[in-house]
């Protein structure tokens, strides 16, 4: 074959759009709002059909109103909203199983609901324990379990997505609970992905930073802004839009051949913990 007949222009062609998420159907938890509303977003920018979801009856509104925002830009019925309490088995399965119905299908599911509160080892209760550990990790456990049953038995493999957070390496004071919850989604991301690896399904994690958000502008607020972006590295908080493309980047073709890891999305924030530097004395 003549070497003129591949040029770049003749292969540019041929090229599929990067990270284009056509035809795939995905169910994002804990999406009504802040990161997970992100990610529903920019999959369904990509082609993707998304069931969202929330736990609570006040962010209901927030999650219809989303998926019908969505319904509106594309033009066509690509979103749904469900409610459902993934600390709860029973629900976490049912949301799943739901939102597989209505897409005919699932191809995509990411595990992104979470909950947290500061409190102090020695004064931490087991009920809140239970309520952490019951929503970040089980229920993460029990809908990807959900996810996998499905896609199984579709027989064309997966990606599951979970969202974890840098504190699954670096904890914090008053985080015990939350900082163990985390650090389990990332073995779980890792002994699924080896399980589940023979059956196509792909299973990763994400690990957000300083992120600007409502759940994170606390804590923000209480620093101040410039003293935390003085923390990072690339000297900015970060973005959900940061968060959502790097989290459609790894549910897509594109990111084929990775599984079993997590990204960390942080501006470089956990390379600079010791905040010490030499050059000023």
């Amino acid at each position: 074959m003549p070497w003129a007949t591949c040029g770049p222009s003749s292969r540019a062609s041929a090229e599929p759009e990067a990270m284009d998420l056509s035809d795939k159907r995905a169910i994002v938890t804990g999406s009504s709002q802040g990161i997970g509303a992100a990610i529903a977003r920019e999959l369904a920018a990509r082609g993707a059909r998304v069931v969202v979801n929330t736990h609570d009856a006040d962010q209901m509104a927030d999650a219809t109103a989303l998926a019908a925002d969505l319904n509106a830009q594309t033009g066509a019925e690509v979103a749904r909203a469900i409610r459902a309490d993934v600390s709860i088995p029973e629900d976490a399965e049912r949301l799943i199983a739901e939102g597989a119905e209505w897409l005919g299908g699932l191809d995509i599911q990411i595990n992104n609901a979470g909950v947290e509160n500061t409190v102090a080892a020695l004064d931490l209760d087991l009920a809140d324990w239970d309520r952490v550990m019951n929503t970040n990790l089980r229920g993460g456990f029990v809908c990807a379990r959900a996810a996998a049953r499905i896609m199984v038995a579709q027989g064309r493999g997966g990606v599951i997505l979970t969202t974890s957070s840098i504190h699954e390496n670096v904890s914090r004071l008053g985080l015990t609970h939350y900082a163990i919850s985390k650090a389990g989604l990332r073995m779980l991301s890792k002994a699924l992905a080896l399980e589940w690896a023979e059956h196509g399904i792909r299973v990763l994690g994400i690990a957000p930073g300083a992120i600007e958000t409502d759940a994170n502008a606390r804590e923000i607020a209480a620093f101040g802004k410039d003293k935390f972006e003085s923390w990072i590295p690339l000297a900015r908080l970060g973005t959900t839009a940061d968060v959502a493309k790097t989290a459609a980047f790894l549910v897509s073709d594109d990111a084929g051949y990775i599984t079993g890891t997590t990204l960390e999305i942080d501006g470089g924030y956990t390379l600079n913990l010791v905040r010490y530097d030499p050059r000023k004395g």
